[in-house]
């Protein structure tokens, strides 16, 4: 049984396309800072994103640090 004459090269297409899937995508990176003005000891992320645009960054985030997870710190986030 033959294939399709129109089949072969649409398999061939698809088998060459296929790896461009696993690409990532042209997202760019982000950069998070610790924010210089926000020094609450109580993180609240209205007044981390506020501090942050006001610093020039995009957005803020109150997040805990990797050494004491306890502490909750404001992180400020840009595109890089």
């Amino acid at each position: 049984m033959a294939a399709p004459k129109l089949m072969v090269p649409g398999l061939c297409l698809l088998l060459l396309i296929m790896p461009l899937l696993l690409l990532p995508g042209s997202q760019g990176a982000t950069c998070k800072e610790l924010s210089k003005t926000y020094d609450s000891p109580n993180c609240e992320t209205g007044r981390c994103v506020e501090h942050c645009q006001v610093e020039g960054y995009g957005s803020g985030v109150c997040q805990g640090s990797y050494f004491d997870p306890y502490k909750i710190l404001c992180f400020c986030n840009k595109n890089c």
